[in-house]
């Protein structure tokens, strides 16, 4: 089949339609066990406690603010993958299998757009019909089974990674096939290309390498008119997200470990690339809250040795790099395809190489967009490699074909189990610990959750085993207070909280036990305290609510009812804020405006009423 200049296109339509219903079976067969999974870890601050996604009317609203409403700040700001939450929210409410199951349909379209953009790639390179047809499927397979994508798929929190990709594909997709296109046409797919980049760039950060990707593109391909239309929609995508960026609310993210200092960053790239190399070939051990920083705790033998370790990977790291570097300049002269899509992988990884601080050294799902170009350089190099050896192929090609059908099984089973690990809270984290992931934020994480459950000495245990790891850790500290103070420890539990009230990330949280503490250890609400609490720090609803039912309980209801309406003025949107309202003008005999609060509560929450809000 040929286009209207001669192009051979690909093989045929129905080639391509069974390639997508193929991409899509394989990723919904390896990711099936998730929808039985519950909500964890970050889910339940962007699922059950996010109020902005409650209701279609609050949609403009979330364009207003960063993630993480009600919990500790971030700096991510994701208008769009609120907004699938959104649609998830009117769909299914809390119910987590249908939140898993459009989560593993993103990843599917994520792979379908890599397939189409990866065989327009090879196109623009002058590839041939059909080897650009298998190459971009087996890629595109590669990419979607790999179990170091499952964070991406399997954790409802982790969706932006899926989103960003997806709608980035593409946009790169259209803008090469721009190059293709006549008169209008062409204007049309660069414009919708810039659309799509938006809308990557509103799912995660990460959405805004694609237009740099774009115009790294063109110029390999000498493409400079359409580059300079790219730039031009570049810019405009850039207004755009900047713009709503910088308007919308925000508290800075607190930062718990200081970033490492300039002269340790080298050696932490390098550690980065051999960590992220062994979970390319061999993802055995996965587990979230990787790190390749040294910890030395003294001169016994298990710290030595993690220490020779580390350094080890180092020297695989620079190892690694070096072969890369060889490999791009050994590609610029032999294979133009694979040198471009080498020098996709690396400006996509450069802003999670080491060279910028973030929350982390290394995460499995950071890659999620680099390992998409690296498959596709690898393929086309491989390719490339047995045309040239043609007179010893049919041999070895059969070895080679032998052992990547059986690293392509290995891949899918292991992205099958690898969903078992997110079941539900205590299983992820328990699983995450014993494969190495034992961080002070994993062990704090458990020792919340022993808490909540009431395994008060186990919670104690973990709490302690994350301030081993990190001294004055803020929420190990409050947490330990919390237990202290569910067991009737008083004094441990103000000295506790005393410290709690200097640091910055928890101190709101130790007004509020403080009050508490007041309350078990005298019998007196601590009303004082508790106006401290919700008035330090950013917005949190827990805490303002326990102060205006502080206040309904002293006999100061109209006062509580102020203190709302208060609230209200700059967090209308709250649909639990407006129960209450609802619930404390009804107690005051204020029959008309319970009724209108109701009513405002039922507008910003869908599904209020038909189920309790968590």
């Amino acid at each position: 089949m040929l286009d209207p200049h001669g192009i051979d296109l690909f093989p045929s339509r129905v080639k391509k339609i069974l390639a997508i219903l193929g991409l899509v079976a394989a990723v919904f067969i390896t990711y099936a066990p998730a929808v039985r999974n519950g909500f964890v870890w970050d889910d339940t601050a962007l699922v059950l406690r996010d109020p902005l996604i409650r209701s279609w009317r609050l949609i403009p609203e979330g364009f207003n603010h960063f993630l993480f409403i009600d919990a500790t700040a971030s700096d991510f700001y994701r208008p769009f993958q609120r907004i699938t939450y959104t649609l998830d929210y009117a769909a299914f409410a809390f119910r987590p299998a249908g939140y898993h199951l459009i989560s593993i349909l993103w990843h599917a379209a994520a792979a379908v757009g890599l397939f189409f953009f990866a065989g327009e790639f090879l196109l623009s390179f002058g590839a041939a019909g059909r080897k650009r047809f298998w190459i971009a499927l087996v890629v595109a397979l590669v990419w979607a089974i790999h179990p170091v994508q499952s964070a991406a798929v399997v954790y409802v929190s982790g969706r932006a990674d899926s989103l960003a990709a997806a709608f980035g594909f593409v946009g790169l997709y259209l803008v090469l096939r721009a190059l293709r296109g006549i008169g209008m046409t062409k204007l049309f797919l660069v414009i919708g290309a810039g659309l799509a980049f938006l809308v990557a760039a509103l799912s995660k950060e990460s959405g805004l390498i694609f237009p740099v990707l774009a115009l790294i593109i063109l110029p390999l391909r000498k493409s400079w008119s359409e580059a300079w239309k790219v730039a031009a929609v570049t810019a405009f995508v850039c207004a755009i997200y900047f713009s709503l960026r910088f308007g919308a609310e925000h508290f800075p993210a607190p930062r718990l470990t200081p970033p490492a200092p300039a002269l340790v960053r080298p050696i932490i790239i390098a550690r980065a690339v051999a960590e992220y190399a062994g979970l390319i070939m061999l993802p055995v051990n996965l587990h979230m809250d990787r790190d390749v920083e040294s910890y030395p705790h003294g001169l016994n033998e298990a710290s030595v040795t993690a220490s020779a370790w580390r350094e080890l990977q180092t020297l695989l790291g620079i190892l690694l790099i070096a072969a890369l570097i060889w490999w791009m300049l050994r590609a610029r002269k032999r294979d133009s395809a694979a040198f471009a899509a080498l020098a996709l992988a690396a400006i996509s990884y450069l802003p999670i190489s080491g060279l910028v601080s973030l929350n982390a050294n290394v995460a499995e799902h950071w890659i999620y967009l680099p390992s998409a170009f690296l498959f596709l350089a690898t393929a086309i190099s491989v390719v490339a490699l047995f045309e040239r050896q043609r007179s010893r192929r049919s041999a070895v090609s059969l070895a080679v074909t032998v052992l990547f059908t059986t690293w392509l099984i290995f891949l899918g089973f292991r992205t099958f189990i690898r969903t078992f690990d997110w079941k539900d809270q205590r299983t992820f984290l328990e699983r995450t610990i014993a494969s190495g992931g034992d961080s002070a934020r994993m062990l704090i994480n458990l020792g919340s959750l022993d808490l909540n459950e009431g395994k008060l000495e186990d919670a104690a245990v973990h709490l302690h085993a994350a301030l081993e790891k990190k001294p004055d850790q803020p929420l190990a500290i409050v947490n330990l207070a919390a237990v202290a103070l569910k067991e009737n420890d008083f004094k441990l539990a103000r000295q506790l909280l005393t410290r709690a009230t200097q640091m910055e990330l928890v101190d709101a949280r130790a007004h509020e036990l403080l009050a508490i503490l007041e309350s078990k250890e005298h019998g007196k609400v601590d009303v004082m305290r508790l106006r401290l609490a919700s008035k330090t720090g950013p917005p949190d609803w827990e805490i303002e609510r326990r102060y205006i039912k502080a206040l309904d309980e002293t006999g100061a209801r109209a006062a509580a009812i102020n203190e709302l309406l208060a609230c209200l003025q700059t967090q209308w949107y709250r649909a639990q804020s407006w129960e209450l309202l609802s619930e404390l003008e009804r107690e005051a005999g204020h029959a008309d405006q319970a009724a209108n609060a109701m009513a405002e509560a039922r507008a910003n929450d869908v599904h209020l009423g038909a189920q309790k809000l968590p």
